[in-house]
């Protein structure tokens, strides 16, 4: 298994033998060596660097360019070909890519000595970096042809969950993915490959189309119930997750615990009130309009019951009633005096 700091002895020492200008400027780009600070994690910029020493970025590029050219050919440089293998091994593994912020979590758990596993796929000649776009997450790759595979897969896997409109379970993605993307794959790019689940993942992980939410359920990056932005959004979401009305205050409670994320609950209380998803149909407690459930007081449940049934008897309101309200019988037989009574015992507008 890859060895971070065994590869961080044989980087710092390969260091400490260039020359103090050359050491300094990768120590600073990269965030290596036995001076660098403390979780320091993202380098300075040829421009800053170039200030201090009174020259131009360009200048700095150069010396960067031969420092690591230097660093190839030292003769302690061949200790880390097991590593770069490793590594090379872990993103193949991975559907031959891999994004950055998930392979660094995966390889190495000291967040301090990330900038090392950076520095050894720069200088790898097997990796290729893709920087973030609008599109993709920044990721690694060892094949070329991963990406073009990535991409089909992932604009196949974005309009099926557009279509759907609900979000898929990691179990439902995969099994779709693996069945019918290997369809794609071999009527689109004529090829014939092996595609695991960990293939997928890697796949959809690059991609700013898709995205898991905290329950680990797959969907549009735009859906409130995959990317929650606020306390509306994240009530949408435990709501719709647990499947039930539910009080404020249990409500403020489950998204806590479930999504990580602090929020008062007179703020939700008041957030929730004046939003048109959501129908307060008890005591504080709150529905999705989109079970059903309509607004307004008792009094209108059993207007608009009336409207759409006809004439019913009482037992009949309050059985409708209740599934639209958490009031107590007594509650929904007062209201009833609002209405008129026919001679069979039934009410009606």
């Amino acid at each position: 298994m890859f060895d971070v700091i065994r590869c961080k002895r044989t980087v710092d020492g390969i260091l400490e033998k260039m020359p103090s200008r050359t050491r300094d400027v990768l120590s600073r780009r990269f965030c290596i060596g036995k001076n660098v600070q403390n979780f320091k994690t993202e380098g300075e910029t040829l421009e800053k660097i170039g200030k201090d020493y009174g020259v131009t970025r360009e200048r700095v590029r150069q010396i960067e360019k031969r420092g690591l050219e230097i660093f190839q050919n030292s003769s302690e440089f061949s200790n880390l070909k097991r590593p770069l293998f490793e590594i090379k091994r872990f993103i193949d593994n991975q559907g031959g890519l891999k994004r950055e912020d998930i392979l660094k979590s995966s390889l190495v758990s000291d967040i301090s000595l990330h900038p090392y596993l950076l520095f050894l796929l720069k200088i790898g000649e097997q990796f290729s970096y893709q920087p973030e776009s609008d599109l993709f997450y920044a990721f690694w790759m060892t094949k070329k042809e991963s990406l073009e595979i990535a991409e089909k897969i992932n604009n196949f896997l974005a309009e099926l969950i557009e279509k759907r409109g609900q979000l898929l379970a990691e179990e439902e993605i995969l099994e779709i993915g693996k069945r019918e993307a290997l369809n794609l794959l071999s009527t689109t790019l004529k090829v014939n490959i092996e595609l695991k689940g960990s293939h997928l993942l890697s796949y959809i992980e690059i991609t700013k189309k898709i995205e898991r939410n905290p329950f680990n359920e797959y969907g549009l990056s735009h859906w409130p119930e995959v990317n929650p932005k606020g306390a509306r959004d994240r009530a949408y979401l435990v709501l719709k997750k647990e499947g039930r009305p539910l009080h404020f205050r249990e409500l403020a409670k489950l998204i806590e615990e479930k999504l990580q994320t602090p929020v008062e609950p007179g703020t939700l209380h008041n957030e929730l009130i004046k939003n048109q998803n959501f129908i307060l149909v008890g005591r504080g407690t709150y529905a999705l309009r989109e079970w059903g459930y309509k607004d307004g007081t008792v009094r209108d449940v059993i207007k608009e019951l009336l409207k759409e049934k006809g004439p019913l008897l009482r037992e009949e309101i309050i059985k409708e009633v209740k599934k639209q309200r958490m009031v107590k019988e007594s509650t929904i037989v007062l209201n009833l005096q609002y209405f008129k009574k026919t001679k069979d015992g039934k009410y009606t507008l």
